[in-house]
């Protein structure tokens, strides 16, 4: 297991792990890391890549956020991983994230596809919506309610990794345990600011007032990019999926029909063979 660094921006602490050597640099930020992730098996053998696995800032060895003001925290942490990769003296890098770890991957193939050698966006996809969710909502008791589940092995096993697919193969089903056993102890490690980061983020990561301008802003996407989904997943639908990439240029979308919301953190080899497929044979691509 490679140890958690830290590097210092400015105020900014980012905490990271770091795989394999040699400039095919690839990136990822998450707000945790499972063990053996696919952007953790890309830094190992038979893959080369050069992985740096960055703790979104609000968690973990990161610097945490106190400032209860709600900010668009998705184009933060996307403005963090640039920030990251000028510290470390990197020029470019391939980025593939999970679920909420895409959107750093969306801001910067918006924001600075220069940086960008590919993108595979894993079981997650920007998305326009006519009321944007609001993260940082607060219902009636809610933060009573946060008390209650910080430390909580009991509430934070209801809420840690699961899923619910019907499947009968033993290594899903290990795998499932696995997951579910290491994100409840990430959760029991947390602080109680971990559970408040007031994230009021915008999820078409380019700051799309309407639909039409979003998938406008999606067509002048530069940056090769492949959507890897669950036909299961409830939350970046498939149909949704196929439409982003009818929209970027040369884009590709992949999708397994067995799988959900976290088919990757479930089948991380599946997740890592198709990223270095996409990721070699877009090498000086024809569009």
């Amino acid at each position: 297991m490679s140890e958690i660094k830290t590097i210092q921006i400015g105020d900014l602490t980012l905490a990271y792990k770091e795989f394999g050597t040699g400039d095919k640099y690839l990136l990822s930020t998450q707000n945790f890391f499972l063990t053996d992730c696919h952007m953790e098996l890309l830094g190992k053998p038979p893959y080369d890549y050069h992985c740096f696995l960055i703790y979104m800032r609000g968690y973990g060895k990161s610097s945490h956020i106190t400032d209860p003001t709600p900010k668009n925290y998705n184009a933060i942490w996307g403005e963090d991983v640039v920030a990251f990769a000028k510290a470390m003296g990197i020029s470019s890098f391939y980025y593939t994230g999970v679920s909420h770890g895409n959107w750093a991957g969306w801001h910067i193939a918006f924001h600075y596809p220069q940086l960008l050698r590919a993108f595979v966006c894993v079981d997650g996809i920007a998305q326009f919506r006519d009321v944007n969710p609001n993260m940082t909502r607060r219902t009636p008791g809610f933060f009573e309610q946060v008390d209650a589940v910080v430390g909580n092995r009991e509430a934070l096993e209801k809420m840690a990794w699961m899923e619910n697919w019907p499947t009968e193969n033993p290594q899903r089903l290990a795998r499932r345990a696995a997951n579910h056993a290491e994100h409840t102890e990430i959760l029991m490690s947390r602080a109680r600011e971990e559970f408040l980061v007031p994230n009021d983020g915008d999820m078409t990561c380019c700051q799309a007032k309407t639909q039409d301008e979003f998938y406008e802003k999606l067509s002048k996407i530069p940056v090769p990019v492949l959507i890897w989904i669950g036909g299961l997943d409830p939350l970046a639908r498939a149909e949704d999926g196929l439409k982003i990439a009818q929209t970027i240029p040369g884009a590709s979308l992949l999708t397994y029909q067995h799988l959900g919301h976290g088919g990757a953190d479930e089948c991380p080899e599946m997740a890592a063979r198709d990223c270095d497929r996409f990721f070699r044979d877009v090498e000086g691509r024809i569009l």
